[in-house]
């Protein structure tokens, strides 16, 4: 008895690892989603099965289409087709692969994929679409692209543009005339056309016109070059070339460097950006220039000398910023709106020498945080400050492709939180960086410096220097951050390990200008 159930049970087992095969392509099927009836074809039908089934097409085929079923669909089961080369006239710098695209499906059901024609025609050759079953591959279908060897390719016997020279808003005139094509397009922007015909162009800048001819042969093509004059229309200009103060007036002259007579217009004075007063300018003509001056505004800084000196606090600017802006109101259309501005800072200017706040920075590495002082022998990352050049001397941890950086503020009472520092109009960022000469042979460092506001990180222009270079300067200006309240980022990233070297900033400082 126990030997029949034993028997019974081998049968059992043996049947449930039967695996089914897929009729039509001979292949085992894994219970799940499947691909069959897979076939290359010149057309598809609304249900994306196949017109016709064909292996060969011709160089103007105006697609190459793709029919493929899929079985025991899952939800959002994946199919890709892709479209690669295998061999023919391809150039050799042309990718294999052409083209992909990716379907979507719940259900079972026929999908289609297209792949259609360039301009210009296929290329002959060799080619495959391979399937993808969520992201496995699955089936290939071979097929050919040919040329009819037996008739001549398409002749362009005329392809003109008239006038082929004309001004913005004209319009330009295309002809042409062709035999023995297929398909005939014209670009840009025009697309199919019949065999013999004519179109009227507005090209809005100089534009070259491509006309292509196709047939089983090939294609013919032409290119004509429309060159499209603009016609400068006649505005004036106005910009501030100066101002100055004569007791508590500030005088100015404005002028017009431009080519038509100004209209009448505001000319708008700002004390650290908020507007103080504006008077109104009469027009003036084509390079014209003229004295004006605010007579109703009293200056009065809160310092003695309006030129002042540069020993104002680090902290911030006691200098006062005066700015004229022409043409404030916009009243008057100008050829150019950006060069309307003038400004100066009277007053005792800033200057933020960063090397004095090395040692409250906070300092980190792609190791971990940093703490001052650091010795230079330390692998995992090393600052200090040189005072032969007044230079901040950094070092990344002992190891490839490392950082570390610094992030400087104005030290406050409660260590180690540090506040953030107003930046000043008309400001810059001055320092020379580069590697120290005992730097190794073939190290490069990358010196990037940068501001933090609300949390916010952003780097200016890097510059990246190499073992034996000399000092590269490294320039920001700060024009468009006047007001915004900033720490600074001193960041070095570097390739190899720079000990015994390191990467130095010679006299890093943000100063004001006046």
């Amino acid at each position: 008895m126990k030997r029949h159930t034993y028997f019974l049970l081998a049968l059992l087992c043996a049947a449930s690892l039967v695996i089914p095969v897929c009729a039509a392509c001979n292949i085992p099927q894994i219970f799940g989603p499947s691909l069959s009836e897979i076939y290359t074809t010149t057309s598809l039908q609304s249900d994306s099965l196949s017109k016709d089934r064909v292996d060969i097409f011709y160089v103007d085929s105006p697609c190459v289409s793709c029919s493929v079923k899929l079985n025991g669909a899952a939800e959002n089961t994946t199919v890709k087709a892709q479209w690669v080369y295998i061999k023919g006239d391809m150039a050799k710098q042309e990718k294999p692969l052409i083209q992909e695209e990716t379907a979507i499906r719940d259900s079972d059901g026929y999908i289609g994929f297209t792949w259609t024609a360039p301009l210009s025609g296929y290329i002959t050759g060799e080619y495959q679409v391979v399937l993808y079953l969520d992201g496995n591959q699955q089936v290939a279908k071979s097929f050919t692209i040919e040329k009819d060897t037996t008739i001549p390719i398409p002749q362009i016997s005329s392809f003109t543009a008239t006038p082929s020279v004309l001004t913005e808003g004209q319009q330009v005139t295309l002809n042409w005339k062709v035999s023995g094509a297929n398909r005939i397009t014209i670009e840009p922007s025009v697309g199919d056309v019949p065999p013999e015909g004519s179109i009227n162009l507005n090209p809005a800048s100089d534009t070259a016109y491509t006309i292509r001819a196709l047939n089983r042969r090939g294609s013919s093509s032409r290119t004509l070059s429309i060159k499209v004059s603009h016609v400068s229309g006649l505005k004036p200009d106005l910009i501030i070339t100066d101002f100055w103060t004569s007791g508590n007036v500030i005088s100015y002259r404005i002028k017009n460097i431009g080519d038509a007579v100004s209209c009448g217009c505001h000319t708008c004075l700002y004390k650290n950006d908020y507007p103080e007063a504006q008077v109104y300018v009469s027009p003036l003509a084509p390079g014209e220039e003229r004295a004006e001056a605010f007579l109703n505004y009293h200056f009065s800084p809160r310092f003695s000398s309006l030129a002042g000196g540069a020993g104002a606090s680090e902290t911030g600017t006691d200098a006062i910023n005066i700015r004229l802006y022409a043409n404030s109101d916009k009243s008057c259309a100008e050829s150019n709106e950006e060069n309307n501005c003038l400004d100066y800072n009277y007053g005792p200017l800033s200057r933020l020498s960063f090397t004095r706040y090395a040692v409250s920075a906070q300092w980190q590495c792609s190791t971990g945080e940093l703490k001052w002082p650091m010795f230079k022998s330390d692998k995992d990352g090393w600052v200090g400050i040189v005072g032969a050049d007044n230079s901040l001397r950094m070092n990344p941890p002992s190891a490839k492709n490392s950082w570390i950086q610094g992030i400087f503020g104005i030290p406050s009472d409660i260590s180690p939180v540090l506040r953030t520092y107003t930046i000043p109009h008309k400001a810059r960022f001055s320092a020379r960086v580069g590697l120290t000469v005992d730097a190794p042979p073939s190290v490069s460092a990358k010196f990037l410096f940068g501001i933090v506001n609300d949390n916010i990180t952003t780097y200016f222009q890097p510059v990246i220097v190499k073992a034996g270079d000399k000092m590269e300067n490294y320039e920001v200006d700060f024009y468009k951050f006047a007001g915004r309240q900033v720490k600074f980022i001193f960041r070095v990233e570097s390739s190899d390990p720079l000990l015994p070297g390191s990467a130095a900033w010679i006299e890093p400082v943000l100063y004001q200008e006046r």
